[in-house]
């Protein structure tokens, strides 16, 4: 008996999953006998539920935002002391001669020098991001001036309250023609910056 046929019901049913019909009475149509000529009774099969095809919504092609990382920045000082001061002025490739004499007043205060420090204008670089600046310039300390340190990506800063954030100390206060017009702003950041 070859091995790969069986009349095992049981057996056929767990290799078929369909339904099997036995039909009994049927001449063999190799032994050469006639077909009987009135209709056989054939099972009423059943159609299968329709089910209508559902639209797929196209999918639009969203663009990829890539972050754009900045390799250079244009800055004055040589940060010496890797101390990064970031204002914000849009007209001036970095400060005008006031602003810069009265910055250069307070960097002498601290008993920096303006080689010690790297001033970058935020102006010029609309998606400056802190971990972008801490990679190019190895800061350890961060003054801005003139806007929120939140727009770096800096989480915890509060106006003129130092602040640490991975391991950079960070001060952010008004914006120097504010400071210099407004002796109570000016004493406010002072007492900060003795302690930075």
């Amino acid at each position: 008996m070859n091995q790969l046929q069986t009349d095992n019901l049981i057996a056929l049913s767990l290799l078929l999953d369909e339904q099997i019909y036995v039909l009994n009475d049927v001449p063999d149509s190799n032994s050469g006998e006639p077909l009987p000529k009135e209709p056989m009774e054939v099972a009423e099969i059943q159609p299968s539920p329709v089910i209508p095809p559902v639209s797929i919504p196209k999918i639009e092609e969203q663009p990829v935002l890539t972050p754009t990382k900045t390799d250079s920045f244009d800055y004055l000082g040589e940060n010496n002391k890797y101390i990064l001061i970031i204002v914000n002025n849009a007209d001036e490739k970095f400060l005008n001669k006031e602003d810069l004499a009265f910055l250069t007043k307070i960097i002498g205060a601290k008993k920096w020098l303006l080689e010690d420090v790297a001033i970058v204008n935020m102006a010029k670089y609309p998606n400056l991001n802190f971990d972008d600046l801490k990679s190019f310039f190895a800061c350890s300390k961060i003054v801005t001036f003139g806007f929120n340190p939140a727009v770096l990506n800096i989480v915890g800063a509060v106006a003129n309250q130092k602040c640490i954030f991975k391991d950079v100390a960070v001060l952010g206060t008004w914006d120097l023609p504010k400071l210099q017009n407004d002796v109570a702003k000016k004493t406010i950041f002072w007492n900060q910056l003795k302690a930075f």
